[in-house]
């Protein structure tokens, strides 16, 4: 069979929905070979490509991507990508055959002879041309593997894109539902922050990303494909937490969202604000710190779920890491009650409550003031001589022993920081 009749049956078979696979093994055993060049296949489907009929050009273009998908590399010679580039680089424009245009770019993204300039094409072609959330969801996914491959493979094209890629990666992911493309583009988030310079454009990638948060969809029951909950959940939290320049953006709203009354929607605000703490800086955490200890506080004293207790209390054992992780200079030292040191946000309501007649909730007291001194040796320094004269005084002095008990339940979990503290040393 000739190449032109070869080409004719595998566009009718694609019309009738049958099985090309002969065809276009055909077709790249003969390129392969070197019987016929990848230039004679794209004449023969000239007809096709250029036709006014967009069932036609899409047709024809997929006879193309089919046969550049399984050809080899060697069989590709470096002088046709430009031309292909360019080709399906002004092909991104026309609606019809986006679907078919991404798989191609998507092989030949793959070749080790696609270069720096080709991939800055395929990419501004991407983001002015094509509007990705319009599509089905296998050619979103098209286009998310093709971000994928270009920050693999030619991360220097990227990186010189600066601020149009990532303006071009949050006009992409902006509406995006499927979960399936959600978990790639939270996964891509955090590659793009380490690739390139988002502080211009911090803002608009932060927002895309933080209105999915916090993020739930039911489990597809007995779909082992289907993307779980949990790590969906995880994809973004980590997308939120991967620069510091979302911190500012992303924990104010993430305190708001530790009041949430949904348990699950509370627990993941605090657990993010954890996550948080690895890349966010502690200017970020310390207007927000007074609201964030209170409702930590309170959740600690008046919850009955102890996922929530152990949540919060880790939180702020983080953030309190960040905030003071060593000792400060003898000229930022002060008394508690002399400044709004980060400290007296916990310090104070403990020395209220060991000062009174009773210790009210001595247990959260001594469980709250352990996980701020456990976060460094120097805020387990100041917890210490802070609370610990005040136990031995009022224990000299106290003859009711509920109080002296209570006194020793917070003495306890005090030394238990330092012992925690020291083995960390």
């Amino acid at each position: 069979m000739d190449l032109q009749r070869l080409v004719d049956a595998y566009i009718i078979g694609l019309g009738d929905n049958a099985d090309n696979t002969e065809f276009r093994e055909a077709l790249v055993s003969r390129i392969t070979n070197g019987d016929i060049s990848l230039l004679e296949l794209v004449q023969a489907l000239g007809q096709y490509l250029a036709s006014e009929e967009a069932n036609r050009r899409s047709k024809g273009l997929h006879v193309l991507s089919d046969v550049l998908n399984d050809l080899p590399e060697t069989a590709i010679p470096s002088q046709a990508i430009s031309r292909l580039v360019q080709f399906f680089s002004a092909r991104l424009s026309d609606a019809t055959c986006v679907p078919q245009v991404l798989t191609a770019i998507n092989a030949l993204l793959r070749l080790p002879t696609f270069t720096d300039e080709f991939t800055a094409d395929v990419l501004n072609a991407l983001f002015k041309e094509v509007h990705v959330q319009s599509f089905q969801y296998s050619t979103r996914s098209a286009a998310y593997q093709l971000i994928e491959l270009a920050m693999a493979n030619n991360p220097r094209a990227v990186q010189q894109m600066g601020d149009a890629f990532v303006l071009g990666f949050a006009q992409l992911l902006d509406g995006e539902k499927d979960p399936r493309s959600l978990i790639v583009a939270f996964q891509i988030v955090p590659k793009i922050a380490a690739l390139v310079d988002i502080r211009n454009n911090a803002e608009d990638l932060f927002e895309v990303v933080f209105c999915y948060f916090p993020i739930t969809f039911k489990h597809r029951d007995g779909d082992p494909s289907a993307i779980s909950p949990e790590s969906l959940k995880n994809a973004l939290r980590a997308a939120i937490t991967c620069s510091p320049h979302f911190g500012k953006m992303a924990v104010k709203p993430l305190v708001n969202k530790t009041t949430a009354t949904a348990t699950s929607a509370k627990i993941d605000a605090l657990e993010t604000l954890a996550a948080g703490t690895h890349h966010f800086s502690a200017d970020a955490f310390k207007s927000e710190l007074e609201v964030l200890v209170e409702q930590i506080r309170e959740d600690v004293v008046m919850s009955a779920d102890e996922k929530v207790v152990s949540a919060a209390l880790e939180t702020l054992e983080a953030v309190y890491a960040v905030i003071s992780p060593s000792a400060p200079a003898a000229s930022e030292i002060t008394e508690i009650g002399e400044s709004s040191s980060p400290l007296d946000y916990v310090l104070k309501e403990a020395m209220f409550q060991l000062t009174g007649d009773g210790v009210k909730s001595p247990e959260q007291i001594g469980k709250i003031l352990r996980s701020v001194a456990r976060s460094s040796a120097y805020n387990c320094s100041v917890v210490s001589d802070a609370v610990l004269p005040i136990i031995i005084e009022r224990l000299e002095s106290a003859d009711v022993l509920t109080v002296r008990r209570e006194l020793m339940d917070v003495l306890n979990y005090v030394l238990s920081a330092s012992c925690d503290v020291e083995k960390k040393a």
